[in-house]
Parts: C-alpha cells; structure tokens; sequence
C-alpha cells in the first residue's frame, strides 16, 4: 500500500471509530481549526474551485518534486475535509500526487449526512487537486 493510500486508511479508521455522527462531525470541525491560514490573496477568483456550494479557493505548486498546495474555505465543514486532504496529498512527489487515488472523502461514515450538493463540490476539489499535480508535473 502506498503512503497516499495508508494515509487514507488512517484516516477512514479514526472516522471509523467514531461511531456517533455528531462526533464525526464534531472531530471535522475540530480539524478546520488545525488548517494553516491562508494568504488574503487567496481568496480571488484566479483560485476559485468552481462547482462547490461553499466557496474553495485552492492554490498549487511544485517546489523540489513535490506537489504543495494551500487551500480554504467559508465553511468550516469543508475547510477540515481540506485539512484532510492536505495531510494526503501536499508534499507529496508531483508523480504520487498527480496518480493518486482520492477516495476517502467517499466514505459514508464522513459525509453521511452531507446533500449530494455538498458530496459533488468535494468531488469537485478532489478532482482539480489532482489536475492540478498532473499539470505541474507535466512541466517539472
């Protein structure tokens, strides 16, 4: 199993054993807290995500191979999936990052309660993550 997906399988395992979907809930909120500030430039539509119901601005580069990104949002729901994601992919090399498998925001025991509104602009992040570390490592 590669690094991306155990930590995926890390992740789904302490959803897992939260067995309350108020507490899962509760440790999602939790984890928005723990998601680096971003820049106030952030927040402009060159880094808009289009397609998601709350507003995401997500900014990518390369630096020395790997893929590295910063990324927010107005909700504090999406904004500790973005944590989440940024523990799976950021820093990760451009190769691993651009083929990688994005699943574990899928799982029923995360986003049970979400509309599929909500499930489709997550998908929405995902993907431009990934097109993202494609695109930079085309150009590395």
């Amino acid at each position: 199993m590669d690094e991306i997906a155990a930590e995926q399988e890390q992740i789904l395992k302490e959803f897992r054993e939260l067995e309350d979907p108020m507490a899962r809930y509760s440790y999602l909120l939790a984890l928005a807290s723990l998601l680096p500030s971003s820049p106030d430039d952030l927040k402009s539509p060159d880094y808009a995500v289009k397609g998601c119901q709350s507003s995401v601005w997500l900014k990518a580069w390369a630096e020395d191979g790997r893929f590295r990104f910063i990324a927010d949002s107005d909700t504090y729901i999406i904004k500790g999936l973005l944590y989440l994601l940024m523990n799976v992919l950021d820093g990760r090399p451009l190769a691993e990052a651009s083929g990688a498998e994005l699943y574990f925001w899928r799982d029923e025991m995360l986003l049970g309660s979400f509309d599929d509104s909500r499930k489709k602009g997550i998908s929405y992040v995902a993907a431009t993550l990934r097109t993202r570390a494609r695109e930079l490592s085309k150009n590395e």
